[in-house]
């Protein structure tokens, strides 16, 4: 998502999923439950040079697409001070990771596309508006084209609501500067998946008492579904979660997931697996983590690795892929 000019492009004319010609030096992730800080290398060594975790209290972010977001501001600042100093400057760009009940996901076919950027533009955000739940203009859109064939064009569209977006920009800023590229945490996920997987995945990300589940069949994102977890039952909820988009994907999309795939950071339980294993049907996999990229890291940071860093992990897979 761009900012002000600033930022990575917010579109791209390619299929497929946009990569990094280069990584961001810095990213910092804030959810809910904790705030993440890594430092990057970029190629030829590809890996993580520094990692930070700081846990947040309950209240401090509440994700939400229409409303505040950042209650306690002054929290949130002191956490990211700390993570910040951590990793440590360094100079470089700053990729800002969103918790993903911030964003509107649209999946949009059109016969043809407008030749001007704001038409365009304007046409996307008359085709969401329903979806949004606030008014269209007030939307920081970003879009990707996905798949062309003739007559049928088929864009990723994802919009958050200016103000929700400019609480976790300000956040970042006074220690960061403006952040380059902007994704929701999943998005960040995506490229963990093998691209060359025959039949449809399913990705089940669990996050600081949201799930997101993700359909995927070759490299084109084909449903985005995010839901808060209730406090009392979140492990049955992910499991109906899923057992819901399998269920989509067959009735509704008319296909069949061969592969499902399991984040959940941190780990909500030990029979999540199992259950979903059970309910699916399928075997459930961990999102495979090249062990390569932390070998960097001290001996106190690669604990967080394997628990928190999935999405840094899939940016710095996505490097050097075409964009």
């Amino acid at each position: 998502m761009a900012k002000n000019g600033k930022s990575k492009p917010a579109h791209s004319s390619s299929g497929g999923d946009g990569g990094f010609a280069k990584l961001p030096s810095a990213v910092i992730e804030l959810e809910s439950g904790f705030v993440l800080g890594a430092r990057l290398l970029g190629a030829p060594k590809r890996g993580l040079r520094r990692l930070a975790l700081r846990g947040l209290d309950a209240g401090v972010i509440e994700p939400s697409p229409l409303q505040i977001n950042v209650t306690k501001p002054e929290t949130l600042d002191k956490a990211i001070r700390a993570v910040s100093s951590a990793i440590g400057n360094g100079g470089g760009q700053t990729a800002l990771l969103l918790p993903d009940a911030t964003v509107r996901v649209n999946i949009l076919d059109f016969e043809t596309l407008p030749p001007k950027k704001n038409e365009l533009e304007s046409l996307l955000r008359w085709k969401i508006k329903d979806n949004l739940g606030f008014a269209a203009e007030e939307a920081r859109i970003s879009y990707q084209e996905t798949r062309r064939a003739p007559g049928k064009i088929e864009l990723l569209v994802i919009a958050v609501k200016k103000d929700v977006l400019a609480q976790y920009e300000g956040a970042i800023e006074s220690t960061r500067g403006g952040p380059s590229v902007i994704l929701p945490a999943t998005a960040a996920l995506l490229p963990l998946l093998p691209e060359t997987e025959p039949g449809v995945q399913l990705l089940t990300h669990v996050c600081s008492g949201w799930v997101t589940h993700a359909l995927v069949e070759g490299t084109r994102l084909r449903s985005w579904r995010s839901r808060q977890l209730g406090q009392s039952s979140e492990m049955a909820e992910v499991v109906s979660e899923a057992a819901r988009a399998q269920a989509s994907a067959r009735d509704r999309m008319g296909l069949e997931i061969t592969r499902a795939w399991l984040c959940s950071r941190p780990l909500l339980g030990e029979g999540l697996r199992d259950s979903l294993q059970k309910t699916l049907g399928l075997a459930v996999e961990d999102l495979p983590l090249d062990r390569t990229f932390e070998a960097g890291l001290g001996a106190e940071e690669k604990p967080l690795y394997g628990l928190f860093a999935a999405p840094l992990a899939g940016m710095i897979s996505n490097l050097g892929r075409a964009s």
